[in-house]
Order: C-alpha cells, then structure tokens, then sequence
C-alpha cells in the first residue's frame, strides 16, 4: 500500500502522532510533515539510528526475510524469535513503536490476524538505511572485458514508449469489443509500439486481467495509463480523460519517468520477493558508472538478504529481471561478456535515468525542437516535450526514433491527422512552433497546400452516401470516368448514393486520383472520447498546472489490468497498534512484585513457576549465574525423572544456539518486562 492510499484511511490525529515519534527527531526539528518525513532518505537514516533494539530486530529480520511483501504478524514473531535472542514480548513492543512512529501498518484479516507491511515508497530508503551497502565501480580487468563485451541494443525510455502506445490507441480508436477487450489489431499494433521484452516482466510472475485477450505487455501499458489516470474504462467502454492527459504530456521527461519508476516499484517489489533486495541497491548507484552483477550480487549474500542457495541464485532470473526490465524501458544500459570460463554481466544507469535526483521545473524556453528540411523531414531533438510528440506522431510519418527522432510530412500523415479534427491553420501553427517560429519552406508549404486541400473531403456515411464537402469537389467526383460506374444517385449537390459492397473499390480509385477520403464511415451513434485527442498549444506553452507532480496511484473505482501481488486495500486497516506495553499491568499484578523488582534465589519449584511465566508472558528472565548476569530467553520446559529442565538462549553467546539449564545452574533469578527494564 502506498502513502496516498494510507493518508485516505488514516486519521489526522493518527498522522500527527506519528511525527512526534523519538525516532523522526530530526524531521520535527526541521517542521517536517509525516508523509514527507517518511519518504525521504536522510530522514530514514536518522530514524533508522534512533530505533530501539526491539524494533530495529524487528525491521531487521522483517526486510531480510519478507522484503517488500507483507507478513502475517504470528508468522513474522516467529521468524524473528528464531533468528534473533528477542522474546516474543519484545518483538510485540518493538512492533508497537513501528507502528506508532508510522514506519509498519498492519491490516486485520476477516479472523483477526494483523498483516504486517511497509509503505512501499519506504521500502527501498529502509531497506538501505537498515543494509547499507557501498557498492564498488567495475575492476581495470572488468573494464578491459568490458571493452570486448556485447551491449545490448538500445531502448526508448518508458515515457517514450507509453507515449507510442497511446499513440496507437489514438490511431486506432478506443472502441471496445462485446467481451470488453480491444480488438486483436489494435492489440498487435500495441505489441510493435513498445520496445520491452515480456520475458523479463513475465519473470516476476504477476497475474492480468483478459489473459486470453491481452499479452502480458499489453495488460501492462494499459495499467500504467489507468494509474496516471490518462484512460477511463466503465461499463465496457474506455474513453480518454483530455485534462490528465494533457498534464501528463507537458510533464518534464525526468519528473514523467520518475513517476513511472515509482509506479513501476509499487507495483512489481511485492512480486519480487528478495530480489526487492536488489532493486533496492541498484536505484542507489550513480548514474553513468558500470558495475558489475557478480559485485552486486555478492554484497546481498554478505548481507545475507538472500536466503536461496548463492550458487543456485548466480544465474537465476529471479535476480537477472531486474537487469532485463530496467534496459528494456531504457533507464539501464547492459553489457554481456563471455570468457573462455564463465560470463559476465556489466551495466550502468544512463544520465536520465529516474534515480530520484531533484525535479528541474518546467522548462519553457522557446528554441527550435526540431528541424523541418525543404523535404518535409523532421529531425526532433532528444529534449522535445511530450505535447509536441503527440501531435508529431500523428501528422508525419515516423522514421526512426532513438536519441533523434526522424519524422516525415507525407499526404497520408496529413490526412489522418485532418480526419481527427486536426485543420490546414492549425497543422502550419503547429509546424511553425515547432521549428522556433523559422518559416516553413516553400516547398513544404506548397505539399501542405496540396495535401490538406484534398484530404477528408469526402466521406462515407452509414447509409452508404458518398458525401463531397463542396461543389467544387462533387463536380471532381461526377467527372472522373472511373469513378461514375460506381454512383447510382446523385442526391442534392452535394451526395452520392453508392454501393456498400463497393466502399473499398471507390476508396482506392479516390486515392489514386489525390483525394484520399476519410477512413472512417460516418455514423449518428459515434462515441465521443475515443479519437485522438487534440491538445491545445496555447495552453500547454502558458499553462504550468500546480498538480503536475501527482505521482501515479492506482485508481480502484477502475478496472486494474495488472493484478496486485498482495492487495491490502480489501482489508480494514488497524486504527491502533500492537499492545505497547505487554504484559499489561493487570496482568503483572497478579504475580508477586518482587519476582520482577528483585534478582532472588527461590526453591527449585518457585524457579519453574517464575519460567512458567516468563514462557506464558514470552518475555526473558535475568540470571546469575556463576556470578555474572546473563539474559535467557526460554522457549519451553522438559520434565524429566530426574526433575525438570529449561530450553532457551542464553544470550550474548558467540553463536545462536538453544542450551539446557537446570535450576541448580543459576543462583539468583528475576522476570525482565520489556520496555521497563534495560536489557543485558
């Protein structure tokens, strides 16, 4: 679950609570807010530093074992207990203060159990404040493989992708089968706009909707366009939302990709088990300098963040996809090198790349984007905003489209631009900003002449009427020897009455005569909003809009494509933490106050009652034993002929490990109640 959706179910008192925890000293200071505080990295680093041993076990052990995912709570004691020398009262109290200073949530199950989990955008700054990690650039003998290596062929960045998706689905029309997908040709025109390979998304195992319908890829665009709030789909239909996707095209690419790479960690680091581990340290790296995966890899086993078998883990997908994924949305450059004895793989993040660097505000000067040669070529620079792109890609043809983009005017760009709403005027202002207010060529002006005076001047409707938008053209129409076979009426001045059998025959005989007729066949029940969507120019030069950095959250009132790993919004979330102080007082008062005030020698019979209830309370009890004071925590008793025994650690040890004491071993005993007394 992500910050947005726990403000909306949190209280204000809750949330205000949670600021003056001890551990967000820092942020306090500094007038910082929660859900800012709890986001930031500096400030986890400090809390992390503040925590209690109780809760900083079990943060510790939460991260190593589960990762991003959420755990249930009996589950998560029990892990805990078994790795650490923490009693299960302690793991209860270090519990109580997460969920107090806002760093774990939990959600109660319909039987009551509490489903542990960290806000996501916290996820990786924890799993780093907690694990730090000091990640080493590549070796001179790496860098000299390096040098002879394969890199992996180059990837528009995410935004450049989804932004061709939506593209084709401009093109293409929003229209919606009876069983509710998109058609199979919109679908396959999908797959040829993006660039990333399924195998490395299909590795992290995730589940979609219209699995029969839909590739996995494609169930992908269409939830990163639901998150950013860019398509509505409701009662079969799906329609553009113009005003979020205008803000979307005029974002900055790094605060749009940044954007996306939260979206994308939110949705994919509970699918990842422990390789989150690994997506955690890679968004920590700088930008530009290669690394190895062996270095990378090594650190995590000797963190012991991996809990597979390391030699079963070199090669596995499991941790490769991160590798693969990251490349294939274009943020991460990969080299595969291969030696006579093992292979090696080698990558950096490029300069752009959404690692959480400060956002640049909103650039707006007004030098060219691009350059129009005399022959209708555009050369589009590496730096053009979205808006711009969007209209580009509709009226020219796209060349080529890697660090330059090359786009050429063609007469059959222009006429599917004008046949979604787009005019002569309005395609020439758009041209001449594009090019810095330089005039356009005469020999471009002359083509865009010719093209948008001929195209969608005539077009089909239902009734099958072949419909000329003046007389001028009716008289072109009615003279073409070609076409007159094909008229069977003329009706006013305007119309002809033709055959729908031969629509396709007519179409190609306008063509080849210049006046290429508009695709569509008009009709008095079209769907508005599932066009391509016109995006006003004036607006997006003067309007910089305040919401711009909405980061993208699912919306649940829609269809979700992309099944969640673990979706928490089902359950209720719990308006109070763990019990802060256990055993509670009640319960203390009913033994004698001297077992836990005082260290004492008892009779062996009192000793078992106070490790009975120590066992009962699942807290340590403190012993002297040959004089010195240790901490034991017992986990259960055995009673044997010769009398009775405890199992438990004895902690401080060299290695964790369960030992066997009989009373007679210690001299004097007394019960520790966590959170009231200094642990030994």
């Amino acid at each position: 679950m992500r910050i947005k959706s726990l403000l909306g179910k949190l209280s204000i008192e809750r949330i205000e609570k949670f600021i003056q925890s001890p551990v967000w000293r820092l942020a306090r200071q500094k007038g910082w807010t929660w859900e800012a505080a709890a986001v930031n990295e500096e400030m986890i680093q400090e809390a992390a530093h503040l925590l209690s041993p109780c809760a900083a076990g079990v943060l510790k052990e939460m991260l190593r074992l589960f990762a991003a995912a959420p755990v249930e709570g009996e589950q998560l004691v029990k892990e805990v207990r078994k790795r650490t020398d923490l009693s299960g009262a302690e793991c209860q109290l270090g519990l109580a203060e997460l969920e107090a200073a806002g760093i774990l949530f939990s959600v109660r199950k319909a039987w009551g159990e509490r489903l542990y989990f960290l806000p996501l955008e916290s996820f990786s700054s924890w799993q780093r404040a907690i694990f730090p990690f000091h990640a080493e650039q590549i070796s001179l003998q790496q860098k000299e493989d390096l040098m002879n290596g394969h890199i992996r062929p180059y990837c528009r960045p995410f935004g450049r992708q989804l932004l061709a998706a939506l593209v084709t689905l401009g093109r293409s029309g929003l229209k919606l089968t009876a069983s509710g997908t998109l058609p199979k040709k919109t679908v396959s025109k999908l797959l040829q706009s993006i660039d990333f390979d399924e195998r490395w998304l299909g590795a992290f195992h995730l589940k979609w909707s219209y699995p029969e319908s839909y590739p996995l890829t494609v169930a992908f665009i269409l939830e990163a366009s639901l998150a950013a709030g860019l398509l509505e789909q409701d009662e079969g239909t799906m329609k553009w939302n113009k005003d979020r996707l205008s803000r979307w095209l005029m974002l900055e690419e790094a605060e749009r990709e940044q954007q996306l790479m939260s979206w994308l960690l939110a949705l994919l680091l509970p699918a990842s088990g422990e390789s989150a581990h690994l997506a955690a340290v890679l968004t920590d790296l700088e930008a530009g300098k290669w690394y190895a995966e062996q270095h990378m890899n090594f650190m995590l086993h000797s963190a012991n963040v991996l809990v597979s078998d390391g030699e079963e883990r070199a090669d596995d997908l499991a941790l490769q996809r991160w590798y693969g994924l990251w490349h294939s949305l274009g943020w991460l450059e990969v080299a595969d090198c291969f030696s006579t004895d093992h292979k090696q793989l080698f990558f950096r993040w490029k300069t752009a790349a959404p690692l959480g660097a400060e956002i640049v505000d909103i650039n707006q000067n007004t030098s060219p984007y691009a350059v129009i040669q005399p022959n209708g070529e555009i050369m589009v620079e590496p730096q053009c905003p979205f808006w711009i792109r969007w209209e580009l890609e509709l009226l020219a043809q796209k060349k080529s489209d890697e660090q330059v983009s090359v786009y050429r005017l063609e007469a059959a760009a222009i006429a599917e631009a004008m046949e979604h709403g787009r005019t002569r005027s309005g395609i020439q202002a758009f041209l001449l900003f594009l090019s810095g207010g330089e005039p356009l060529h005469a020999a471009v002006e002359a083509s865009l002449e010719v093209w948008t005076s001929r195209a969608c001047r005539v077009e089909f409707a239902e009734v099958t009427l072949l419909h000329c938008v003046d007389s001028a053209m009716a008289a072109v129409v009615e003279e073409n020897l070609s076409l007159s076979p094909y008229l069977l009426q003329k009706l006013g001045s305007l119309d002809f009455i033709v055959q729908k059998s031969r629509v396709t025959e007519i179409r190609n005989l306008l063509k080849e005569s210049g006046y290429s007729p508009r695709k569509a066949i008009q009709s008095n029940d079209e769907s508005e909003g599932t066009g391509y969507p016109i995006i006003n120019i004036e607006e997006a030069v003067g309007k910089i809009l305040p919401e711009r950095r909405s980061a993208l959250e699912p919306n649940r009132a829609a269809p979700t494509y992309i099944y969640e790993a673990f979706p928490l919004h089902h359950f209720e979330l719990s308006e109070n933490p763990s019990q802060a102080s256990f055993p509670t007082a009640a319960q203390r008062e009913r033994v004698p106050a001297m077992w836990i005030k005082q260290l004492r020698a008892y009779h062996h019979s009192t000793r078992r009652e106070l490790i009975e209830q120590a066992l009962q309370w699942q807290t340590p009890v403190q012993l002297r034993i040959e004089h010195e004071l240790r901490s034991f925590i017992p986990e259960r008793l055995e009673q044997q002929s010769e009398g009775w025994a405890v199992i438990g650690i004895l902690r401080n040890e060299p290695q964790r490990q369960s030992i066997r004491l009989t009373p007679d071993m210690w001299e004097e005993m007394r019960l520790v109640i966590p959170g009231q007394d200094t642990s030994i």
